[in-house]
């Protein structure tokens, strides 16, 4: 805060600090304008004029001080220099456009009215206005996000009516289409038990939802593909896990076989369940403390509709209609939710990112911040520019660098994002590495999806990564109330590297069900990179399944298991175990098998639908060579119609009446 008045010029925002004087509305243009009078630090007296948006004038005292950041210079309308052009709209001359003129026609009223000739500052919505408070109390350490893009000031204005004219109206009778878009929320709830006897139970990290599948199609919209993961279709149920096992180690798996006939192809099936249980009790189990940095994409996409597609019809941008709910919306009151949960002897930072990186928050205790003035500023957080999540990321591992994740200390990234990187590191892989990278050092990441049009792909692949996780949200209130109720267990992994090899001839794994991880088996191997701690209701485990699909290369074939895996604390664990496939006809050693198989088939026939269609949809007929200026990148999505052809719809129907 070392500016000064001398420092202000037109269209460049400055931070300084300033002594109140005095307040003044006006009408203008038919809204209010609020005229302060400061004195900034040398003595030199000005004015500063608020915009109707501006939040930052609360209760201004006279004779205190204050830090403004941000305040955006400007300069009284300057008419001297003549434009030969008309205004399209009412005929009448134009200027040129000023950094004024950025601000609206009503600070430019304000100004005038006034008999403002010399420089001032302008308080809008991007700047802001804290107390400077000499109490030792809590800390409000918020430091807002400047934005480092020029201020953009019309092209023309119109001396009559107060029109913006762009250059290129000039040659078009057109009226532009101006539009004040609002954001609204209106959210509904969810109803999920948490019921929990005896142990916590266990489930596979990645996907812990299929909400963005589903609500793709409950808005007339075809998912992508990987929105529906195996894993985040079994988290919706609760699953028997088999009868238990005596062991001394944290994790209990068990283990359980199935046969049967595939529905729609006939064809026999053979699987293998590992029931996903511990031997921690609930009353045992304590989350540890957290080092947490939340991630907040703050890019134009996040602007847009909740429930529409941001780069839609051939790449152009749709910003959320007045009264609709926009992601950045749902985002910000999730992410305050989110730090309810929080114990004072946590440490909290945020990161807002668009084209950069702007650490909003240093990594602090909860116990010495001021919490319920971070929560207001987080409200106040607003969209624009591109998306470079690499920037972002990278930000919050720098705050997190110093530490040591540990068994009572976990750090970890919360990041709320649509998914849609389009600068810096963008490639799906590249992006993994740099979050597998983290993980390595025990850096571990939590991924937030916002809106229908959120990159399932990008999120399935870079969340199968160590420690990983991610939940895709429907609405901020339903999001607040399952934070409510598992929490602890989000940001608290317990067991890493789970493998399961088959230590025989005979058997070789074909495919992996309800693990992010699924792509790394082999014909021997199954690997899981973690599993996080999960509620039980009448003794199942919520998701506590991970199911392997066999194949038998051999008529005298035995199945033989060498289990191994590390947990929280360290320890690495290795057992051997023997299991009995049924010989004759369908069989399940029980009811939480048959569950698995029946939802690993359903998954599995979705994902051939939707793939299909987005098939369809990419291969079109015919040639669009329109060229736009912005054609969507890698990771940004258009929505496809909601089509289910005959041949999906007809093996749906059998799938349903012949499943077991």
């Amino acid at each position: 805060m070392d500016g000064i008045f001398a420092d202000v010029r037109p269209g460049a925002r400055l931070d300084l600090t300033v002594e109140f004087i005095t307040k003044r509305p006006l009408a203008c243009d038919g809204a209010t304008v609020c005229r302060l009078l400061v004195t900034d630090q040398a003595g030199d007296q000005f004015s500063i004029l608020a915009t109707p948006d501006s939040d930052s004038l609360w209760d201004l005292e006279t004779g205190e001080t204050y830090e403004i950041t941000g305040l955006l210079g400007a300069a009284p309308v300057d008419t001297s220099q003549a434009i030969a052009h008309e205004c399209p709209h009412c005929g009448d001359q134009l200027r040129a456009g000023q950094a004024i003129d950025a601000a609206g026609s009503a600070v430019v009223d304000a100004a005038e009215k006034l008999g403002i000739d010399r420089r001032f500052g302008i308080l809008d919505e991007t700047a802001s206005v804290k107390t400077v408070d000499e109490d030792t109390g809590a800390v409000d350490d918020w430091l807002p996000m400047q934005d480092d893009q020029p201020v953009e000031t019309p092209d023309f204005v119109c001396t009559s009516c107060g029109r913006h004219v762009a250059q290129h109206m000039l040659a078009r009778d057109e009226e532009p289409v101006l539009e004040n878009m609002e954001a609204d929320a209106s959210m509904g709830t969810m109803n999920d038990s948490m019921a929990s006897p005896e142990t916590v139970g266990l489930a596979a990290g990645g996907a812990k939802d299929v909400t963005n599948f589903r609500e793709n199609v409950a808005n007339g919209y075809t998912p992508e593909p990987e929105a529906i993961s195996d894993e985040g279709l079994f988290y919706d149920y609760y699953f028997e896990t088999g009868e238990r096992t005596a062991t001394d180690s944290l994790f209990a798996p068990r283990y359980a076989a199935a046969v049967s006939d595939h529905p729609l192809s006939g064809e026999t099936e053979q699987y293998l369940s590992v029931g996903l249980d511990s031997t921690l009790s609930v009353e045992e189990f304590e989350r540890p403390r957290l080092d947490l940095v939340a991630v907040l994409d703050v890019s134009g996409s996040m602007s847009s509709a909740f429930d529409q597609y941001y780069y839609d019809e051939q790449g152009r941008r749709r910003e959320a209609e007045s009264g609709s709910e926009t992601k950045l919306a749902a985002a910000t009151q999730s992410l305050c939710a989110l730090t309810e949960q929080l114990h004072a002897e946590d440490r909290l930072g945020v990161v807002l990112y668009n084209h950069r990186a702007h650490v909003a928050k240093p990594l602090r205790d909860v116990g010495a911040t001021d919490m319920p003035a971070i929560r207001q500023h987080i409200r106040d957080i607003a969209a624009g520019g591109s998306t470079n999540m690499e920037d972002g990321f990278e930000a919050a591992v720098d705050m997190l660098a110093d530490g040591t994740t540990s068994h009572d200390l976990e750090r970890r990234v919360i990041f709320m994002t649509d998914m849609m990187p389009n600068t810096g590191e963008t490639g799906a892989n590249e992006l993994t590495e740099l979050f597998a990278d983290a993980a390595a050092d025990g850096i571990h990441t939590t991924f937030i999806g916002m809106g229908l049009d959120a990159n399932a792909e990008l999120a399935d692949t870079v969340s199968g990564i160590r420690g990983a996780n991610h939940y895709f949200i429907h609405s901020a209130d339903e999001f607040e109330q399952r934070l409510g109720e598992e929490f602890d267990y989000m940001v608290t992994p317990l067991v890493f590297n789970l493998d399961l090899e088959l230590d025989a001839t005979g058997y070789e794994v074909e495919a992996v069900h309800g693990s992010p991880s699924a792509d790394d088996a082999s014909e021997q191997l199954m690997h899981v990179g973690t599993l996080f701690p999960s509620a039980k209701q009448d003794g199942q485990a919520r998701g506590g399944v991970v199911l392997v699909r066999l194949t038998q290369t051999a008529a005298d074939a035995t199945l033989e298991l060498q289990a191994s895996w590390t947990e929280r604390d360290g320890a690495e664990q290795t057992e051997r175990v023997a299991v009995s496939m049924p010989e004759d006809g369908a069989a399940f050693a029980h009811d939480g098998v048959r569950k698995a198989v029946a939802l690993a088939r359903y998954a599995r026939e979705l994902r051939a639908w939707a793939r299909d269609v987005h098939d369809r949809a990419d291969n079109a007929t015919g040639v669009d060579d329109w060229l736009l200026p912005d054609q969507r990148g890698e990771h940004e999505r258009e929505s496809v119609p909601l089509v289910v052809p005959d041949e999906h719809t007809e093996r749906f129907g059998r799938l349903r009446l012949n499943s077991t």
